[in-house]
């Protein structure tokens, strides 16, 4: 099967048209939620994810943190479920995201949640879902249906969704206009990906690498290697990949970096880059065989690397869609190369209930 013949490929490429609308679909409900954490005196946020939706509360966490001063906690729903813990969440802003909106663990959460007072938000891609209608409030992906295994238009959806709710908390009105530009920039991002796909067919082992906000990128690509082309694909905060893990890179070892040329507004630019060039450099020096995604067209042109070029955003949090876009992209043609279907994945199901 070719890669443009799949439902993954198709739904990846809806994900502009979602994005587009999704701003004016979410303004009052977003709008209550600001009242709400107001007047509850919230002084931390707690989320609950799996998946794919966790890799969206990564995005969230660093954006929350950055941007807000809150403090984001990523709980870990087997407290709840398999301890019988209970927390103190009074003062919390309680975010349970799941696809599905099926996710029993995240449910319990939210609950418990729920019980001790706190504010609760469901993002889910489905208004009528038990977690959309446990929680307080719920911002929904209106996605359409997703039928592929693979999360691709709704995980764009996610991370918008978190963006959107970021800057209505933090009261700015100028949020950017995602969709229109990856809409603008999908045909260069699905060109930059094809060489790459290529290299990637025989692949059985890799490691993915980002910083801050990108890191959430990286899991979601590793994730998506994994599920759909059964690559062993590890990915790491590049932080972390020094306390350990890069004993595991020798001669001709895969490793896949995203690489932001901007970071967040009002944080230092040549401190950012200073950190993924170093990133680079080592895994070069390594011996590394090193992809570099990235939209700076600049720091990497004396590396021995392949350098991945996409157009990106004027932030950081701008970027890490167009860095989504071609992530998704990439697995569905490895996936197809390797003469496997990415819309049916081995072992796994569109909805996962853990408890």
């Amino acid at each position: 099967m070719h890669y443009t013949e799949t439902l993954m490929w198709r739904e990846l490429n809806e994900a502009p048209a979602v994005l587009k609308e999704l701003q004016k679909k979410s303004s009052a409900v977003l709008q209550e939620i600001v009242e709400a954490v107001k007047k509850s005196h919230i002084t931390n946020v707690y989320t609950a994810a799996r998946g794919t939706s966790d890799h969206a509360m990564i995005f969230f966490k660093y954006l929350a943190e950055s941007l807000l001063g809150l403090p984001v906690a990523s709980g870990a729903p087997a407290v709840e479920t398999m301890y019988g813990g209970k927390l103190d969440l009074r003062h919390s802003l309680v975010i349970g995201c799941s696809q599905s909106g099926k996710a029993a663990d995240v449910m319990e959460v939210v609950k418990s949640a729920n019980e001790c007072g706190a504010v609760t938000v469901a993002i889910t891609n489905d208004e009528k879902s038990p977690l959309a209608e446990l929680a307080k409030y719920h911002l929904c992906c209106f996605a359409a249906e997703e039928k592929s295994v693979a999360a691709t238009k709704t995980f764009s959806a996610q991370l918008y969704l978190c963006l959107l709710l970021v800057y209505a908390l933090k009261g700015e009105k100028d949020v950017p206009a995602i969709g229109e530009m990856v809409e603008k920039d999908r045909a260069a991002i699905d060109a930059a990906t094809d060489a790459m796909a290529k290299d990637f067919i025989d692949v059985q082992e890799c490691f993915i690498l980002g910083r801050g906000i990108s890191a959430a990128l990286a899991f979601e690509c590793g994730l998506k290697l994994q599920e759909t082309c059964y690559i062993r694909a590890r990915a790491y905060h590049s932080s972390d990949f020094y306390h350990g893990p890069m004993a595991m890179i020798g001669n001709g070892t895969k490793v896949i970096l995203f690489a932001s040329a901007h970071t967040l507004a009002g944080a230092s630019e040549e401190v950012h880059r200073e950190d993924y060039v170093k990133s680079a450099e080592k895994m070069c020096e390594l011996g590394a065989d090193l992809y570099v995604i990235t939209d700076d067209t600049q720091s990497f042109k004396n590396m021995k690397a392949h350098v991945v070029q996409i157009p990106g955003g004027a932030q950081e949090s701008e970027t890490v869609f167009s860095f989504a876009m071609a992530a998704q992209m990439l697995a569905c043609k490895v996936s197809c190369g390797k003469g496997l279907t990415p819309d049916q994945p081995r072992a796994l199901k569109k909805v996962t209930v853990t408890k």
